[in-house]
């Protein structure tokens, strides 16, 4: 039987959340109105300071290229071709890789801000780039572009958190971010309670598509592109052409079916 959990994240004048299933000793609810998916469960910081952390995975500048490059590149072309811009803030900017790219490769005056003191760390000494230690809500610059790459997920108010990372842009500025999407192939394939991201503590809240829209719309920002990435498509690597043509197939056939791991928003901050 069904047990109330928790008001939605979403929006809290939707029904009440009820809990379909645990996982890892955790309630996972379901609001019934938008699909969003959450964690009973609070922000935990510690797993962000391992040396073990995903992003930190890799030592090399060769192997971090291998595995974040060509996702990095794909988007920093959608967001020079949309829009001329020069001020670029990546939000929960992670091992620093988007933010070098972003500088070295797209001539972009990129800023990373970073909570974890592990992944600066990490960025400074491998990437060569200083990450700033703070959170979105304490930074007081404005930018063409705010870019927010899988951190949605981890946090646990996230109607807070998407006011704080659209008051970085300046009018006319662009949101950029991407979430895991539940309507992806895996999760399809596996079912909800299977599928890997759902995975508490370290994801909190999993949102569809009308629960993001519903959230962007809350704060009057247009919606200028949506579609589903696939980046990390590891099973085809050992078989894969130097100029990654099964990664890039795959890639594309998942964004076409809207079937990608993860969502892609690219959205508008009014003018006036």
């Amino acid at each position: 039987m069904e047990v109330s959990v928790k008001a939605c994240v979403v929006d809290p004048s939707h029904d009440v959340a009820q809990r379909v299933f645990r996982k890892r000793g955790t309630d996972i609810a379901l609001c019934r109105d938008c699909g969003c998916i959450m964690a009973d469960i609070a922000f935990n910081h510690e797993q962000y300071e391992s040396g073990n952390y995903y992003t930190l995975a890799r030592k090399t500048l060769a192997a971090i290229d291998e595995e974040w490059g060509f996702r990095w590149r794909y988007v920093l072309n959608r967001i020079t071709r949309s829009s001329k811009v020069s001020s670029l803030l990546d939000v929960g900017a992670g091992n620093g890789y988007f933010v070098s790219l972003a500088t070295r490769e797209f001539g972009l005056q990129a800023t990373g801000l970073e909570i974890s003191a592990e992944e600066i760390r990490f960025a400074k000494d491998v990437i060569g780039v200083q990450l700033l230690g703070e959170d979105v809500s304490e930074h007081r610059f404005n930018y063409d572009v705010v870019t927010c790459f899988n951190v949605l997920e981890h946090v646990a108010d996230p109607q807070r958190f998407l006011s704080a990372v659209t008051d970085r842009l300046k009018p006319g500025g662009l949101l950029v971010l991407t979430t895991p999407n539940p309507r992806c192939v895996h999760a399809r394939v596996r079912g909800l309670e299977r599928w890997n991201m759902v995975d508490p503590p370290h994801h909190i809240n999993l949102f569809t598509r009308n629960a993001l829209q519903q959230m962007l719309a809350d704060r009057k920002l247009q919606v200028l592109r949506h579609e589903t990435l696939s980046t990390y498509i590891n099973f085809v690597r050992r078989f894969d052409t130097p100029g990654l043509v099964l990664r890039r197939t795959f890639f594309h056939l998942l964004r076409s079916a809207n079937l990608g791991a993860d969502h892609f928003f690219m959205c508008r901050r009014p003018v006036g």
